[in-house]
């Protein structure tokens, strides 16, 4: 009887630790690949913070649903673990306009994720040694950044490519969706300047 209350104690502590890994997991920030790790993070009632090399992200739930996000210069004797007691203006602060989320820092830029489609979406790049956003860019799928210097993404299109390249035309349709088209795009943050990767795509649009 002993062995069995030892087993039922084991495999209970196993599933809590399973439950609290899982949870740690389903907490870590949805951010662009390409960008920096946070050397620590926490999250609150209201919002999350995030320690980087030199900048601490602090993010606030705002009442439309997105988040407010402030942006501190790090303390150079600050430990990762402390350096989310800021204190003082923010370096940098983004006011929630349409759902935002913070998306990632990368060297002097911030990263913020915009839009309530899945479909079409928007990116925020703001520049931290000019203190504003720089540019605004909508976009689907999943962009990356590459050489913390070049944006890789897809910017939805008005024009249509041939139906006859879209071999899952016909299947989206049955599903009760239809055809949408994009351009792939390479955005350079340094000229600000975007150049087409490809041809038009077709993608499945709800």
């Amino acid at each position: 009887m002993k062995n069995v209350f030892v087993a039922i104690a084991f495999l209970s502590l196993m599933f809590f630790a399973f439950v609290g890994v899982a949870s740690s997991q389903d907490d870590e920030p949805q951010v662009m690949p390409g960008t920096e790790a946070a050397e620590f993070q926490q999250g609150g009632e209201s919002g999350q913070c995030f320690v980087f090399n030199k900048y601490v992200v602090k993010t606030k739930d705002s009442e439309d649903g997105g988040s407010d996000v402030s942006v501190y210069k790090r303390a150079a004797s600050a430990a990762a673990e402390n350096a989310c007691e800021t204190g003082g203006e923010p370096w940098l602060y983004v006011a929630d306009s349409d759902n935002n989320s913070f998306f990632g820092i990368a060297g002097k830029y911030l990263f913020i994720d915009s839009g309530r489609s899945v479909d079409s979406r928007g990116l925020i790049v703001s520049d931290l040694d000019l203190h504003k956003t720089i540019i605004t860019q909508g976009y689907s799928g999943d962009p990356k950044l590459i050489l913390g210097r070049f944006i890789l993404f897809d910017e939805p299109s008005d024009k249509k490519g041939p139906i006859t390249t879209c071999k899952e035309a016909a299947k989206w349709k049955r599903q009760g969706g239809g055809v949408g088209w994009v351009q792939g795009k390479k955005l350079d943050l340094e000229t600000l300047k975007a150049i087409n990767v490809g041809g038009l795509r077709c993608v499945y649009m709800e």
